[in-house]
């Protein structure tokens, strides 16, 4: 059966608590509501139907918390819990969440913040759908995935899952090696083209006299050379999506013809004077500063505010670099079944070195750092004798180098700096801090509770 899209709300409370969580669901709308109470009612979620949040009230099903926490999230993973409580604290709250509660509440809760916790949840949901479905398209017929934990590549992963939606001009920009033809790849097979063609073009690969044939093709006799017509890749990507790599690069002359067909959807190939029509969706990318180019003249005002109708950015991998474990682990386990070597992971001290450097080339250095350690690796784990990096740039990052330990402990060590970074620019607000994080406050307290920051 075909998952609902509505938010599913199961609310295990007793009666007298049954009339504010109703007018609250009234309130935020778009919800479907099933209230019971017994022990009988946790069938619900094991029935395999969608449950997206449990109010669990343990007095009600006569269980104690933290059992009615543990047979919830074994029947239903998935669903958040919210708990409401007639007695606790803060202690108590960040014990709850370890266990697997999302949050808690007073017992009864205000038709307002249960109303308010229940848009945060829907929120999230929908982001969480849309992000999935990006890395989802990100993988389909790839070698290679998105790896997203961070809020900075949420964030870009978000801007992405809306910009599929259209079929508008997207622009993609950010260093070399972020992953830009990737997340252009992703826009394409998540939107309304997905069943035609991705065609790509880097314009920085091209001879500059050829690059205006490569686009539009050229008749037989057009110029020297060209023995027969060629097809160009508007021609090959109709109904579909063109992808134009450094579009930077374009000469001024092709400029005037590419904002033609952005204009009026039509192009005249080389040699040829009759228009052939275009149907075709425009994702360009760039390294480049545009707004630099267009201010000092090589590249056209009017050229660049078409393609750049929905911007997408993408960080350069030091500044998300709490992505990079994950990234890691990724690599090591692609390019261990690719060669066929007994490589699980990656030693505290190799992940320390790694998590220091800069990463100038991003993604794509780190990627080729990690399939050279594997190939040249002797044991199960990478060392740093396994990691080869310019030695000039070791130390180059902003964060302060990591202390040698195991796995666990480079995560925490990051985590624990990443998180003090952020407080100190909310100037420890925790709930700003929250919101630029994109949790819950009281996740973030917890968090600060098991790392020792506060």
């Amino acid at each position: 059966m075909e998952k609902s899209t509505r938010f599913s709300i199961l609310a295990l409370v007793a009666s007298e608590t049954e009339g504010v969580v109703r007018r609250a669901v009234e309130e935020v709308g778009a919800c479907e509501l099933r209230v019971d109470a017994g022990e009988t009612a946790l069938d619900a979620v094991e029935s395999g139907d969608q449950v997206d949040l449990v109010l669990l009230d343990p007095d009600a099903v006569s269980m104690a918390t933290a059992d009615g926490i543990a047979v919830l999230k074994a029947a239903c993973p998935s669903c958040e819990i919210a708990l409401l409580l007639g007695d606790h604290d803060i202690t108590m709250d960040v014990e709850l969440m370890r266990l697997g509660a999302y949050d808690s509440l007073p017992n009864p809760p205000t038709v307002e913040a249960l109303a308010l916790l229940i848009r945060g949840l829907m929120e999230k949901n929908e982001t969480e759908r849309e992000n999935r479905a990006m890395v989802e398209a990100m993988g389909q017929g790839r070698s290679q995935t998105i790896i997203s934990h961070s809020p900075e590549m949420e964030k870009v992963l978000s801007m992405a899952a809306r910009a599929a939606k259209s079929d508008s001009t997207v622009l993609i920009t950010g260093e070399s090696g972020t992953g830009k033809e990737l997340v252009a790849r992703a826009i394409h097979l998540a939107g309304p083209r997905k069943h035609k063609a991705f065609v790509p073009v880097n314009i920085a690969a091209l001879q500059e006299n050829l690059i205006e044939s490569e686009l539009f093709g050229h008749v037989k006799g057009a110029f020297t050379g060209a023995m027969a017509d060629r097809t160009g890749r508007f021609a090959l990507a109709d109904g579909g999506t063109l992808f134009i790599d450094e579009i930077g690069e374009v000469p001024p002359g092709i400029q005037v013809k590419l904002l033609r067909v952005l204009q009026f959807g039509s192009y005249e190939r080389v040699g040829e004077n009759a228009p052939t029509v275009s149907d075709v969706r425009i994702i360009a990318a760039t390294n480049r500063d545009l707004e630099a180019e267009v201010r000092a003249g090589r590249f056209r005002a009017d050229l660049y505010y078409r393609v750049n109708v929905v911007p997408v950015s993408l960080p350069a991998l030091r500044d998300h670099r709490a992505d990079i474990p994950y990234l890691v682990d990724y690599f090591i386990k692609k390019y261990a079944i690719k060669n066929g070597k007994p490589v699980k992971s990656i030693t505290g001290e190799a992940m320390a070195r790694i998590m220091r450097y800069p990463f100038p080339g991003n993604v794509r250095e780190l990627e080729n750092v990690l399939e050279r350690g594997v190939v040249l690796c002797r044991g199960e784990y990478l060392t740093e004798t396994d990691i080869f990096l310019p030695d000039e740039a070791e130390g180059g990052a902003d964060d302060a180098p990591m202390p040698p330990g195991g796995y666990d402990e480079v995560m925490s060590t990051f985590e624990r700096g990443y998180l003090t970074k952020v407080l100190e620019r909310s100037a420890h607000n925790k709930s700003a801090a929250a919101r630029e994080l994109g949790i819950n406050e009281r996740r973030l307290r917890y968090r600060l509770k098991v790392l020792g920051i506060e």
